[in-house]
């Protein structure tokens, strides 16, 4: 467990007395070789203009390589299901921590993963309830708890004392009973007395009543509740539950009160029964707790009506109601305006002009005043409604065309049954009381803000707790308390994952690491502060120290000027971007990087390059404005955003911009317009002012197609016109080709092996896969034939290869029409890009701005809203300049802008601020501000304000971000789990409460008598809990495939660092287990045969190989120079019977030849064969000699189709061969 990098050995990272990592010669992707030291128990901020390399060297580099080395300590079986990432191109790294990466990106997709689930809360909560809350009937609500004879005793002895009551039970008595024998009954038991019709009759006597109730109370004792009567009250007591199945009352033979009690989760007032609390029970992700409408999800899918009727301006007659005006639903039209003439419904008024009763009529027809069915009605001549259009279909989903329509008109709706909130009805029984005394149920929790939550959980207490229900309590409130710190305080538990940004998933994983108390790893973040709000910043940076104090090295990629400074060591890559990146500019403190020679931070952070504030601010005379927008916690704003100007939204993160936008602005505008079917627009009273715009574009920040076969020329549209360029020369006119020959995702022209690709994906199992170049076309996508097709010297190969800076002025002679949005891709500094480049290799920067791109082209010659979500993510300095000279072009062409934005640089060039807040959550959803930047800032309850009158003043963020640039941190005290692993309070197995300090960086042995515990501590405590902790920072899907001990009975752990165990085996191995086997050797081996081993053929040991159409076209042609070749296609092989139907289909096809049993036969007038004898037939594709010319291509192309992959060629020596692909 010795800390990478310090272990005494020749191999340590060590830059003076500091350990460190150390690279040499760093190649990954663009990165030029070079040598760096990065000091470990660090905070290190990497930074450079976007592509420049800073991901190749964090991500593909450190992380990769630290995550790759740990993993490696896991079984091949545990491998295969983890992240495998490629060993970097670097000549060495020395002294690098096991690696965990925090990333950006949000892949879940499901509706399951909540923020609860994800930072792992809902497993705590969910054990914490059944030892906390308290049970309520749902009926009565009173309190409900199993009661003890001794607990039902005392509670006697304290309300019910010194009164004399009867102590009953209850039986059944069965409906055709008679009351005698009954009586008899129970008399015999030894009960002579009952309690019924509200007094006591005696079983001895002749029974007044003629007929019994269903249940009877038996009367086990009368009795006076005092303390000197304890021992009896508490035998009848016993005696009353056991005859009374757990459930007996004490009853006031005066007046009939009654105390009822019950042993088990049951209200003995309602006689209700609960389920018993269990851990399932309070998980929605569990059978128990799911709610049965919904399964857990919180929302149930059906027909929206809205869809039906997308834009409620329209009247009746002008095409209201979407699905009736086309095919035979238009026959539904008729009838709805045949039925409005009947009613007296206007069919020329805007639908939201008519009357409410007019509009549901049209939406739910007669139905509402007669009790009918659609069918009924239709064939009455009413009006069955558009709900029952839609009922009529649900009785036809059967037909695959019905179920196509509805599918166009359903949507997610919030489930009535659990109102969204996931549970059962049973769980709902269950509640936590805080300290104002409120009673609270788990999907109540669940919905506060996280910062609530959390005072609620503080206040709460747990008198008499066990330490298990104090660790979990301690455990929610540590991670509840991580959330609010990095700025998420305005979410809640129950937000589903799949909803959140970017810039918010990575800040709930990095909760999730710091709950897992790692030390001595490596902590991998790419940008942290992405949609921060700079009031925040500062407890983001306090969060990335406090992981640091730890003792752990945080690399960070960032671009956010505050987190900068605070950095303790800076990397800065460039100078460039992509080819022209991938240099070591500057590394050390961040003081220095001021005189770092051609460094573009630099140049930024000294003041020497700036973003400078416009002139003058643009003002509009038109407004699209949006009445009483309350989505969300939006408080019903009114808002007005200028048209033809550049406008910013800001606001503290979860103030309610992204909703105001997405939700309200954007989703209404869509399906206004008929579009956006699946988006769910924003409540809002309405919106005025759309109709001054052609066309309505958000660009978020969902990511681009992660597949290598789209590039920057696909995405921007030009390689549709570079491939008709290619079509239109003379060589291609006169091979026949097309634009889809020159596709390398589809058609006839890419290469067949890698089917356009260029590589190969070799699978590795428990390593990381294999991409290998196409040996068929050296990594160049297409067949030789259609790279023989040159304009101006170059094939579509070369033409792919160029940049875009080369490729404006080559395609500009031929298709000036292309360059138009190759340009848009130099004015956003993406020009060094390769048109063929796949955008898998692109950084977060440059997607972001070639998404741009492609939504600019779309809008060029409209009148068009332009709404971004940040697009500044990461972007530099310097990015962020070009970013502002593009948006600046397009309000000049007429463009609206609505950008969402943190970054105060972009903010102090805009036209227009709205400013929400002034808080998150509840407490925002406001209009703060509004106006020009500088009439924001004047605005003090505006936090966007304050940091704008500095910048606009001259200043810079840092210098007021919490008090957190370089030089006014803190100094770290001296941590003890710097030095030492601490063990407190560990109980595991025969372990007697042990407390003591484990040294790191030393040899330690631990030794004792055989069964003193020594595996105990070290294997089960240290290495259980180190490997633990590091799995907690992974997927729980891969943590799934781990096996994972229980969490030793120990009080705290700290300074422990990811573990691994090497044990003695004291196991013999099965009749399977060999060296190879223990050692792993095997599985390599395994893996070395099935990827580099080369199949023979067992009887002439032939290599057995893949090759392609084209390799073996080549090979023919080869063969052809010697002498005659015949392509056979086989069509029979060693079958018997006649077979004329096999010439007969030959001669249709054009084959004019056969080979039939080694012998040629001319297809023509063939002759029947020997019917019960075998044949072998193959029909002559093509022949090819040195004096007889053809496409050989075409002939092998031809008899691998026929052979269904299998061809023979006969050579001049008269020998056959067999091919296959």
């Amino acid at each position: 467990m010795a800390r990478p990098g310090t272990r005494r050995t020749n191999e340590t990272g060590t830059n003076g007395t500091h350990p460190c990592i150390e690279l040499r010669g760093a190649r990954q992707n663009n990165l030029k070789g070079f040598d760096l030291d990065l000091p470990l128990n660090r905070l290190i901020v990497v930074t450079g203009p976007s592509g420049s390399g800073k991901s190749s060297l964090a991500f593909d580099t450190l992380y990769a390589e630290g995550q790759r080395r740990y993993v490696e300590t896991f079984s091949p079986y545990t491998r295969q299901f983890l992240d495998r990432m490629d060993k970097p191109a670097v000549d060495r790294i020395l002294g690098i921590p096991p690696a965990i990466a925090i990333e950006q990106a949000n892949h879940v997709k499901t509706s399951r993963s909540t923020v609860g689930t994800l930072t792992e809360i809902n497993d705590y909560l969910k054990l914490l309830f059944p030892r906390l809350a308290g049970a309520f009937c749902p009926e009565c609500g009173r309190p409900v708890r199993p009661e003890t004879p001794a607990s039902i005793v005392a509670a006697a002895l304290g309300a019910l004392a010194d009164r004399t009551w009867l102590v009953t039970f209850t039986v059944s008595a069965p409906p055709t009973a008679d009351p005698g024998r009954f009586f008899e009954f129970l008399r015999q038991q030894g009960y002579l007395r009952i309690w019924l019709d509200g007094r006591i009759h005696r079983t001895d006597e002749t029974p007044e009543v003629r007929r019994l109730p269903p249940s009877v109370r038996v009367i086990q004792d009368r009795i006076a509740v005092k303390d000197e009567n304890r021992a009896r009250v508490g035998e009848a007591v016993e005696q009353a539950l056991r005859f009374g199945k757990d459930r007996m009352a004490f009853i006031d033979p005066e007046n009939g009160e009654e105390h009822p009690y019950s042993t088990g989760w049951h209200c003995a007032h309602c006689d209700r029964d609960l389920r018993p609390p269990t851990p399932g029970l309070f998980s929605f992700n569990h059978p128990l707790g799911a709610c049965p409408a919904c399964r857990g999800f919180g929302r149930v899918i059906g027909i929206d009506l809205d869809r039906a009727l997308p834009d409620k301006s329209l009247s009746i007659r002008a095409g209201l109601v979407k699905p009736f005006q086309s095919g035979q639903s238009a026959e539904c039209q008729r009838d709805l305006l045949k039925a409005a003439a009947k009613r007296g419904v206007a069919v020329d008024v805007p639908f939201e002009k008519l009357p409410a009763r007019d509009q549901q009529w049209v939406l739910f027809g007669d139905r509402g005043e007669v009790d009918a069915t659609a069918d009924e009605l239709w064939a009455a001549g009413g009006w069955y409604g558009v709900k029952g259009y839609f009922d009529w279909l649900e009785a036809r989903t059967y037909k695959m065309h019905v179920r196509v329509l509805l599918s166009r008109y359903r949507s997610y709706t919030k489930c009535a049954s659990c109102n969204g909130g996931r549970f059962q009805p049973e769980t709902l029984n269950y509640r936590v009381v805080g300290a104002d005394g409120a009673p609270r149920r788990l999907p109540d929790l669940a919905g506060m803000p996280v910062e609530r939550l959390e005072a609620f959980f503080r206040s709460l207490e747990a008198p008499g707790a066990d330490p298990t229900t104090a660790m979990l309590h301690k455990e929610i409130i540590a991670r509840l308390g991580y959330l609010v710190e990095v700025g998420l305080g305005y979410l809640s538990l129950d937000r589903s994952t799949r909803t959140l940004s970017g810039g918010e998933i990575e800040r709930v994983n990095l909760t999730s690491c710091l709950g897992a108390s790692l030390v001595n790893s490596l902590f991998v973040l790419d940008e942290p502060s992405v949609g921060l709000h700079p009031r925040d910043t500062d407890r983001l940076i306090r969060v990335m120290q406090r992981l640091r104090d730890k003792g752990n090295t945080l690399v960070v990629v960032e671009h956010e000027e505050s987190v900068i400074r605070a950095a303790d060591h800076l990397v800065d890559l460039g100078p460039g971007r992509g080819e022209a990146g991938g240099e070591l500019v500057f590394a050390g403190p961040t003081d220095g990087i001021g005189g770092a020679d051609g460094s573009l931070t630099g140049d930024y952070l000294s003041g020497r390059r700036a973003i400078a504030v416009p002139r003058e601010r643009r003002s509009a005379k038109k407004f699209l404005k949006i009445k009483g927008a309350a989505q969300n916690n939006l408080k019903g704003i009114n808002v007005r955003i200028p048209v033809g100007v550049f406008t910013c939204v800001t606001g503290v993160s979860g103030s309610g911009k992204s909703t105001l936008v997405h939700d309200v602005l954007h989703a209404n505008l869509m399906r206004r317009r008929g579009e956006g079917a699946d988006l769910e627009p924003g409540r809002c009273r309405g919106i005025e002012g759309d109709q001054h715009f052609d066309r309505v574009v958000m660009v978020d920040q969902s990511p681009l197609s992660r597949t290598p076969r789209s590039t920057p020329a696909v995405y921007t549209g030009v390689f549709e016109g570079i491939r008709g360029l290619f079509a239109d020369l003379p060589d291609s006119r006169a091979q026949g080709l097309t634009p889809g020959s020159f596709s390398f995702n589809s058609g006839t022209g890419r290469c067949e092996r890698c089917s356009g690709t260029g590589f190969e994906k070799v699978e590795m199992q428990f390593l990381s896969d294999l991409f290998v170049r196409c040996p068929e076309c050296e990594g160049k996508r297409y067949r030789p034939h259609i790279l023989r097709v040159k304009l101006e010297g170059r094939s579509i190969h070369d033409v792919l290869e160029l940049t875009v800076s080369e490729a404006i002025p080559f395609l500009g002679r031929h298709a000036p029409a292309l360059v138009g949005p190759l340009q848009t891709l130099v004015d956003v500094g993406l020009g060094y890009l390769r048109l063929g480049q796949p955008l898998n290799t692109l950084s977060g920067g440059e997607s972001q701005r070639l998404k741009l791109v492609g939504h600019l082209a779309e809008s060029t010659g409209e009148r068009a809203l332009l709404l971004f979500d940040e697009p500044t993510t990461g972007l530099h300095f310097d990015d962020v300049a070009q970013l502002l000279r593009v948006f600046e072009r397009l309000v000049g062409q007429g463009q609206t802008l609505v950008v969402i934005e943190h970054n105060l640089e972009v903010i102090k060039c805009a036209d227009h601020v709205i400013d929400l807040g002034p808080e998150a959550g509840e407490a925002g959803g406001a209009i703060v501000a509004e106006g020009t930047p500088e009439a924001v800032a004047e605005v003090d309850a505006s936090h966007t304000g304050r940091y704008l009158k500095r910048i606009l003043g001259g200043g810079r963020v840092a210098d007021f971000v919490g008090g957190l640039a370089r030089g006014t941190v803190p100094a770290r005290e001296p941590v003890l789990g710097h030095g030492a692993m601490r063990v407190v309070g560990a109980r595991e197995h025969n372990l007697k409460n042990l407390t003591l300090d484990i040294p790191r960086d030393e040899m330690v042995v631990v030794t004792g008598l055989s069964g003193s515990g020594k595996s105990t501590l070290a294997f089960d405590i240290l290495f259980n809990e180190g490997q633990r902790r590091f799995l907690d920072s992974m997927s729980p899907y891969a943590r799934q495939f781990v096996e994972q001990m229980e969490k030793p009975d120990v009080d705290l752990i700290e300074g422990l660092p990811p573990t691994v165990a090497i044990e003695q085996r004291i196991t013999r191995g099965g009749g399977k287990s060999t060296v190879a086997t223990v050692t792993e050797v095997y599985h390599f081996l395994r893996l070395l045969f099935a990827k580099l081993g080369v199949q023979h053929c067992p009887k002439c040991r032939v290599p057995v190989e893949k090759q392609g159409a084209a390799s073996i076209a080549r090979r023919v042609e080869a063969l052809a120079r010697k002498g005659r070749v015949r392509v056979l296609a086989p069509l029979v092989k060693a079958r018997k019977g006649f077979h004329t139907d096999v010439a007969r289909w030959a001669e249709q096809q054009g084959f004019e030849t056969l080979l039939v049993d080694g012998m040629l036969v001319p297809a023509s007038g063939f002759e029947k064969l020997e019917r019960f004898k075998e044949h072998t037939i193959d029909v002559v594709v093509g022949e090819l000699g040195p004096k007889r010319k053809g496409d050989a291509l075409r002939m092998v192309t031809r008899a691998l189709e026929i052979g269904k992959g299998t061809a023979r060629l006969l050579d001049p020596a008269n020998r056959f061969s067999v091919l296959s692909t």
